[in-house]
């Protein structure tokens, strides 16, 4: 028997997987002549980043950036020397078949290495590892509706992301950084710290306003009361950019993340000869999501009062929209240096690795590792840098998690403050910002497809029965045995819920 029926088509854009990347990191450097011979090498850092990518015929193409910084002294000196360089790569990635959304495209330092060949010779061995996390669009046909005579039908009611749109654009930011007159003047800059800060954004006329602040930690090699030393600065820079998102609605909920691409100091010299001003040209990657909401009302079941039938049925997955979160975690540490006394602290800084997410008991937990740096003076003079690394973990509850809950997470060790306690301990304090959304996932049984046996017919020739229904029991699941509907289950006993409170005798009319 053909029946008529609607259909909808429902997507979710389920995970397909995280494909990694590994790129290594080699600079064979000769130090110009204008910087001193190498005595002591302190620390060699690779800072990785995306500049930029491209999606064409399920082929992610992207181009990664890793900045090489090392820090060092001379024989005759404390002043902290800084070599930097950047090496770009050209990278591209094979995706899954089918219609594919790019997630996220995270670079992280596996490990670095330097040494000084001789003492104008630098040698750097690393690993930058990139993981690309993708998600697939299914598109899946569920029975909204059936047309047919003595067909009873059990609905459900579902919300799910009908569509989500995507982007990413780059912004350039310029900017002249004043250290002032009552800062000594700048030699070269040792470390540089670029962090999105008071990001907001808003949906106008069509168009998405990202805006906020990029805040800039510096620190800074120069010369005091004869000796070298090293001085921080902070600087804010604000920047406000539209976003062009094809096919977005007022109604959409958004997400916009700013990253830093890069963010490159040139120095300014000035009549003197001095360095007051540096020339700041930094580049965002704001990443933007829109996803639409829908609602649709299914068939999960089905049945007929005339006619046998076997009706088929599957798992439907559909996503929620996002529910942002943002906590903070305090870590605590002390760093030690056992073979000398401290003079000073010049700066304190944290990095995250190894961060991951689980959802146990009903809670989101965060666990990773909080790599802890200290550059100090030692009584003699000499820069040197402190080193830890601390693991962590957080744990907070959320509404409706289930383990088939993606989560999207980003953190950042920001604001460390430093406690001198004692002659070589240093108490270290780092927040931990930890920010995302969650989206939740749900597989619900619906109907596939339906058969009626028009050949046999149900031999119901009485207008009434008793049934003994017992409590807890379904009234679709004694309508569907008993060949009739709810609704005449309902108000035969003068019943208001569709499920039995208590064990009672029911009346139960044949439906025609």
């Amino acid at each position: 028997m053909e029946l008529r029926m609607n259909q909808t088509v429902i997507a979710a854009a389920e995970p397909s997987g995280t494909s990694v990347q590994e790129q290594s990191v080699e600079l064979d450097y000769v130090l110009p002549d204008y910087y001193p011979d190498v005595c002591k090498l302190i620390k060699c850092f690779v800072t990785p980043s995306v500049v930029s990518e491209s999606v064409s015929d399920n082929r992610l193409s992207y181009e990664l950036a890793a900045e090489i910084r090392i820090l060092y002294c001379s024989e005759d000196s404390h002043v902290l020397q800084c070599v930097t360089q950047t090496l770009h790569f050209s990278r591209t990635a094979e995706l899954p078949a089918g219609e594919i959304i790019v997630n996220e495209i995270l670079p992280v330092t596996d490990y670095v290495n330097c040494r000084a060949v001789s003492r104008r010779r630098l040698d750097v061995r690393g690993a930058v590892t990139v993981r690309i996390r993708t998600s697939a669009v299914r598109r899946q046909e569920a029975i909204s509706d059936i047309f047919a005579k003595n067909m009873q039908l059990r609905k459900k009611q579902l919300r799910y992301q009908a569509k989500r749109l995507h982007t990413v654009n780059h912004v350039v930011l310029s900017e002249e950084l004043e250290l002032g007159t009552s800062k000594p003047a700048l030699l070269q800059v040792v470390r540089c710290d670029a962090v999105p800060v008071e990001q907001s954004h808003k949906l106008i006329s069509g168009k998405i306003m990202a805006q906020g602040n990029l805040q800039i930690q510096i620190l800074y090699a120069c010369e005091k009361d004869g000796d070298g030393s090293l001085e921080p600065m902070s600087f804010r820079i604000p920047y406000s950019h539209m976003i062009d998102l094809d096919g977005i609605e007022e109604q959409d909920d958004c997400e916009v993340l700013c990253t830093v691409a890069s963010c490159d100091l040139k120095p300014v010299t000035d009549e003197n000869g001095d360095i007051r001003l540096l020339r700041c040209e930094a580049e965002l990657r704001l990443s933007c999501t829109a996803c639409r909401m829908a609602s649709e009302s299914l068939v999960c079941d089905a049945f007929s009062t005339e006619h046998p039938c076997s009706v088929h049925s599957m798992k439907l997955l559909t996503c929620g929209a996002p529910v942002p979160f943002s906590e903070m975690l305090v870590c605590n540490t002390k760093l030690t240096c056992a073979d000398c006394e401290l003079d000073c602290v010049y700066d304190a800084w944290g990095e995250i690795r190894n961060l991951t997410t689980a959802v146990e008991n009903s809670e989101i937990c965060i666990s990773g590792m909080l790599c802890c740096y200290l550059l100090v003076r030692e009584s003699s003079g000499m820069p040197r840098l402190l080193e830890k690394e601390e693991p962590f973990e957080y744990r907070f509850a959320m509404q409706n998690l289930s383990p088939a809950d993606r989560i999207q997470i980003r953190a950042n060790a920001e604001n460390c403050s430093y406690t001198l306690s004692g002659a070589s301990e240093v108490a270290l304090k780092t927040e931990l910002r930890m920010e995302g959304s969650v989206i939740h996932c749900t597989e619900t049984e619906v109907l596939s497809a339906i058969e009626i046996q028009e050949n046999e017919k149900f031999q119901d020739n009485y207008a009434l029965r008793l049934y003994f229904g017992k409590a807890q029991e379904n009234i679709w699941d004694i309508a569907r045995r008993c060949h009739t509907s709810v609704e005449a289950i309902l108000e035969e006993n003068d019943l208001t819920q569709e499920q039995l409170s208590e064990n009672a005798m029911l009346l139960i009319p044949i439906i025609s």
